[in-house]
């Protein structure tokens, strides 16, 4: 059986040594099927146990709050740098720690010189933000997401609406994105409870200036009726599976104006 020590020692291995590498998941344009964005997804070493995302941070669950921080700084650094691959226009939506946000504010000037580096306009990085960020965090972040704002960078919140702070994280962070947990969107096509929450979520979002993203999204009955409730954008496997940006590029799917079916 292994130990923490052991999970530690993998993932900080795979760290520092660079044996991981950035997938794309496209998030389209509802309405007409276009990529509009993408989300960088971490994956481990092919033809190990790492491979596979869920065990990977299922193990990452383990490393200390300072490890964890280095991990997501080079989640990021590998973000960009592979996504400058992808259309110019596209969005690339990165997943980080709340306090993984707080500290990036203080190496902003940093951050924004690689992004010129790279050339890749601060408008085209949105930084995902958990809904499961302590409450008792919020001051601070309220503060570096102005901060990133005003630097061009712009905010989701993710896996809204399974936990309470909701509501209060939407008000606070005043993202302009809202992720949708799956949990809504799958069957939604035979739960019309369902539909009517997702209904609400999306006139709520739009009314407050954000764009809601359904996550998760396996079927082509779960997309045409979150396209029928005027859902903005989607995410899932049904328009397409995580892929090297390359890949992407090469399929003639990137910023072709077709759907991203993989």
């Amino acid at each position: 059986m292994r130990t923490p020590d052991d999970r530690i020692g993998s993932i900080y291995s795979l760290m520092l040594r660079g044996f991981y590498s950035t997938a794309f998941q496209p998030i389209v344009d509802t309405g007409s099927g276009q990529a509009i964005g993408y989300e960088s997804l971490l994956r481990g070493p092919e033809d190990t146990p790492l491979a596979d995302p869920n065990r990977l941070f299922n193990e990452a669950g383990y490393l200390p709050e300072s490890v964890r921080l280095k991990l997501d700084r080079a989640c990021i650094d590998s973000a960009v740098r592979t996504g400058r691959n992808l259309p110019n226009d596209a969005l690339l939506f990165i997943n980080i720690l709340g306090s993984t946000l707080i500290q990036l504010t203080s190496l902003l000037g940093e951050f924004i010189a690689l992004l010129g580096m790279l050339r890749i306009a601060p408008g085209r990085i949105v930084f995902e933000v958990s809904e499961t960020t302590s409450c008792a965090m919020t001051e601070d972040l309220v503060r570096c997401i102005r901060c990133l704002q005003q630097a061009g960078i712009r905010v989701a919140l993710d896996d809204i609406g399974v936990r309470s702070p909701y509501l209060y994280h939407l008000l606070c962070l005043e993202p302009e994105f809202l992720k949708m947990d799956r949990i809504f969107v799958h069957d939604i096509d035979r739960n019309p409870r369902k539909q009517l929450l997702v209904d609400s979520m999306a006139r709520m979002a739009e009314r407050m200036g954000a764009r809601l993203i359904a996550e998760g999204i396996e079927t082509a009955d779960e997309f045409s009726t979150i396209k029928a409730l005027s859902v903005p954008m989607s995410q899932g496997y049904y328009l397409g599976r995580p892929r090297p940006a390359g890949q992407w590029l090469a399929a003639g799917c990137a910023g072709s104006g077709m759907r991203a079916v993989g």
